[in-house]
């Protein structure tokens, strides 16, 4: 006789603490093609939290690469320490308020200068973000190349862009679901479907994070029109998880 399925539910972070608890939060590191380990840190970036809000602010961004996208494009990125498991069977949910301002960024331009909420997979190199500008909000479906776990020919990235009225600094509530008896991905937007996605390979578990980027791409764009003195503030939470079908 099978146990009845259930939901957990619970908050990872609230942000009272005065300072970021470095037991649920990390600055992603990552590995470079040359091997070398880069941290998504910008020596510009100011920090706040205490009142149920995690914000950060560059302004301008400094961190910049003319070949490298590992080392160009994400200016701060914290990742969950915990990764989230997915149900055998079930589904994954994680929610989050996010607020997003941007400091000179070149009008509805995607990759200029914006803040994300994201749930990824490095194991599978599978990403499913929100992203956010002064104008406009995005869904972004992508699997990762990465040596080892996936080839340059399973790449691909996916920016849809959301009928969602925004402004700067304005919040919304942000949420995906994952199924994994489906492999989809949903994404919400105060508390409406605005996307969904099928990928090609089962996901066990996740991590979280929240970011600051500016991405434009390095063979198309000059230095001067990547780095034109740009930046942004972000601000997120609480952060929020449900797990359901757990036996």
């Amino acid at each position: 006789m099978s146990l009845a399925s259930e939901t957990k539910a619970w908050t990872y972070d609230d942000f009272t603490s005065g300072e970021l608890d470095p037991a649920r939060w990390g600055i992603l590191v990552v590995k470079g093609p040359d091997g070398v380990r880069h941290a998504y840190q910008d020596r510009n970036a100011r920090l706040r939290t205490g009142d149920g809000r995690f914000e950060v602010t560059v302004n301008p961004f400094s961190r910049f690469h003319d070949t490298n996208p590992i080392q160009n494009n994400a200016k701060q990125m914290y990742r969950s320490v915990e990764r989230f498991t997915v149900p055998a069977g079930g589904r994954l949910k994680v929610e989050v308020d996010m607020a997003v301002r941007t400091y000179g960024q070149i009008p509805y331009d995607l990759l200029d200068a914006f803040g994300t909420v994201n749930v990824f997979d490095l194991e599978t190199g599978v990403v499913f973000n929100f992203a956010a500008t002064n104008d406009t909000v995005y869904a972004v479906v992508e699997r990762l190349h990465i040596p080892g776990v996936t080839g340059p020919h399973e790449h691909y990235v996916h920016r849809v862009v959301l009928q969602v009225p925004t402004e700067p600094g304005r919040e919304h509530r942000y949420a995906i679901a994952y199924e994994a008896e489906t492999s989809e991905a949903v994404w919400y937007v105060d508390g409406r479907r605005a996307y969904w996605a099928r990928i090609p390979v089962p996901v066990a578990g996740f991590h979280v994070g929240m970011a600051l980027f500016s991405a434009r791409d390095l063979t198309r764009y000059s230095r001067a029109e990547r780095e034109h003195g740009q930046g942004a503030t972000g601000r997120w939470g609480p952060w929020r998880i449900a797990a359901s079908g757990v036996r």
